[in-house]
């Protein structure tokens, strides 16, 4: 083995030591509050409007985008050997497979959409297209470039009991977060279909989440029918 493949070797046993569920927890909500300034700033750009595309109830959060980031830093650690276009290949569909999967998910779960590609070349039912697919891979080659160095460095320095606390409470936080947002999302979904709550949750739900609040939270969601 040479000196050059064990630096390699070395390094990249050293990022997968990063991969921990804290590092990956604030790597993801990094990702979410990023995403949401993101698409705030290529709407204001775009449409000279500021559009906040969120998709929980509470908190500037958008998920795909923390998820996105979170699969960038892992296929960055653990692809770090080989050479650009697989790394290219595997992100560009890995990212198009979790989009796709988003997108199934609120069309067959809700009856809704949220973003939609069915005008973009080479897409495949709205929910993924060739542009994104190219701008995932080329997210993957250019964090792995530029980001990875940042990245490791906020991680050397959220270590400690304050971190593990915050982290703790973080995380209770985003799991009710999610729970009480995806309770909101189906009574939507079931008064758009006229569906009365038959439960006290979603008769909760519907006074703190009513459609206007709903419509005005999500958005660039809107109903397929």
């Amino acid at each position: 083995m040479t000196a050059n493949t064990e630096t390699r070797l070395q390094i990249t046993r050293e990022n997968a030591d990063d991969i921990t569920y804290q590092n990956m927890f604030w790597l993801f909500m990094l990702g979410n509050v990023a995403g949401v300034l993101l698409e705030g700033i290529w709407c204001f750009a775009r449409f000279h409007r500021w559009e906040s595309h969120v998709v929980t109830v509470w908190g500037p959060f958008c998920l795909i985008y923390g998820v996105g980031v979170v699969i960038l830093y892992i296929a960055a650690a653990k692809l770090k050997r080989h050479n650009i276009v697989v790394r290219f290949l595997a992100v560009a569909l890995i990212l198009d497979a979790v989009e796709y999967f988003c997108g199934w998910l609120i069309d067959f779960g809700l009856g809704m959409k949220a973003w939609d590609y069915s005008h973009e070349f080479l897409n495949v039912k709205g929910r993924i297209c060739f542009f994104m697919t190219l701008v995932w891979g080329a997210a993957g080659i250019l964090f792995a470039r530029f980001c990875m160095p940042a990245v490791q460095k906020m991680f050397r320095k959220i270590h400690g009991r304050r971190w593990k606390v915050a982290c703790a409470v973080l995380s209770v936080f985003m799991l009710v977060n999610l729970s009480v947002t995806a309770i909101a999302m189906v009574r939507w979904s079931a008064r758009h279909e006229n569906i009365a709550a038959s439960s006290y949750i979603g008769q909760l739900a519907d006074r703190h989440f009513n459609d206007e609040f709903m419509q005005k939270r999500f958005m660039e969601w809107s109903f397929i029918q």
